[in-house]
């Protein structure tokens, strides 16, 4: 399987990060590695999207520059594969610091909409993640989630219009980022997103901080 890596950057990549690139462990696949910096979040991941889609790459995995992957977090997440699967990590809260809340968002009821402003109280909390990984959930149906580290399965982006991602701001000054713009645009194809409850990712605040 060809599988292209990729980070979106504004400017450098943290060493931690780089190096647990370089240690994820492969399991044979045929993986390159690209980066696009100098471009807000959006614009990178639109040309990311767009290079693995013309070099017939079958999956992108995206991360963060200030991620530190597990090994096996492409292993995982290439497990029962699906069109889009998130791996997990620490969400800083407003004063930048770590409240105990990730970057997934939980599935709503079959006609719940969620529009503008993802609600901080619906974001999987780090215990409620492990509490479904230690009773063998591991692929978790989710409404969306921030993308610092996503496995999609590059026929979403023929299956979607462009531009892929983009940062919408409403006139009554709600607002929504790239990644979960990109989200909203899977769920109005009919393109489910889960989330890995295997695949915890450290995130680099001051430290390496971790979702559990």
């Amino acid at each position: 399987m060809r599988i292209l890596i990729a980070v979106p950057t504004f400017e450098n990549i943290y060493p931690d990060t780089f190096k647990s690139i370089y240690d994820l462990n492969v399991s044979g696949h045929d993986v390159a590695f690209e980066f696009v910096r100098g471009y807000d979040c959006a614009t990178a991941r639109n040309r990311i999207a767009r290079l693995a889609l013309d070099k017939g790459y079958e999956y992108v995995l995206m991360v963060d520059s200030d991620m530190v992957l597990p090994k096996d977090a492409l292993v995982n997440l290439l497990d029962d594969p699906r069109d889009v699967v998130l791996g997990y990590c620490a969400r800083r809260g407003v004063n930048g610091t770590y409240n105990g809340q990730t970057c997934i968002f939980k599935l709503l009821s079959a006609g719940g909409v969620r529009c503008k402003s993802y609600l901080p109280e619906d974001a999987y909390r780090a215990e409620e993640i492990a509490a479904l990984k230690a009773k063998g959930e591991y692929k978790v149906r989710v409404h969306g989630g921030g993308m610092a580290c996503a496995l999609i399965n590059t026929d979403v982006f023929n299956r979607t219009k462009y531009p892929w991602y983009d940062w919408a701001n409403y006139k009554d000054g709600g607002t929504l980022s790239e990644d979960l713009y990109f989200c909203e645009n899977c769920r109005k194809n009919s393109i489910q997103i889960y989330a890995d409850t295997r695949v915890n990712c450290g995130h680099m605040m001051r430290h390496v901080q971790f979702a559990e």
